[in-house]
């Protein structure tokens, strides 16, 4: 009886690694949820995928995400991206950053690459990105002109600089739409579109080429 035990264990392990890309996809599903109601409720304001829709992504594209913290942005963009594409994951905040590391782990996120910028330098790799996104993170940056004026370079060609940020309303956080465009025009950017369908819950959508003036 135990031999026969063991034969059933070998072959239910050998099952599993066959399919085992198809429980990878599985449990890498997981890293979409949200690992708080904070999560939850930002999610419900402005829904991933509208976002990742209105900034363009695609898989197989290399992008990079300035002020990732905790990964919660970072995690769908993996997954939009596959296998074939490349997040890199940009903060300031050390404990954060290693927080998202072992989130991408946890659910075998392994397009992910972690970078520790600096106030004014994210140190994004030259030459190599088809997005710069920044979610939500806009209005806390010290120097938003010098920060994206070092990021520039790392755009491709034809890549975008593409952001989400909060409408200010009755004081609350965020960054009225003509400053950003200001802002952004400065550090060597044209303003290509700004998206507003989701203007009720908030946020407003921008994408910026570089401009070539520069």
């Amino acid at each position: 009886m135990k031999n026969l035990l063991n034969i059933a264990s070998i072959v239910g392990l050998c099952l599993f690694l066959k399919a085992g890309t198809f429980r990878l996809d599985q449990i890498q599903m997981g890293a979409l949820d949200p690992e708080d109601e904070n999560e939850a409720r930002i999610n419900r304001l402005q829904p991933p995928d509208l976002v990742m829709d209105a900034f363009g992504i695609q898989p197989g594209m290399t992008v990079a995400e300035i002020g990732a913290g905790h990964g919660r942005f970072v995690v769908h963009l993996a997954m939009r991206v596959g296998p074939n594409g490349k997040v890199f994951a940009e903060d300031i905040n050390e404990t954060a950053l290693n927080y998202l590391a072992r989130r991408c782990y946890r659910w075998y996120l392994d397009n992910v690459e972690t970078i520790l910028g600096e106030i004014s330098d994210p140190k994004l790799p030259e030459g190599q990105l088809d997005r710069i996104v920044i979610v939500l993170s806009y209005h806390h940056f010290e120097d938003p002109v010098a920060l994206l004026e070092k990021a520039r370079g790392a755009l491709k060609p034809d890549g975008r600089l593409a952001i989400c940020e909060w409408v200010p309303l009755s004081g609350g956080e965020g960054t009225p739409p003509e400053l950003l465009k200001k802002q952004m025009e400065a550090a060597g950017y044209a303003f290509e579109r700004m998206e507003t369908f989701l203007q009720r819950n908030g946020v407003i959508f921008y994408l910026f080429r570089v401009d070539s003036g520069h």
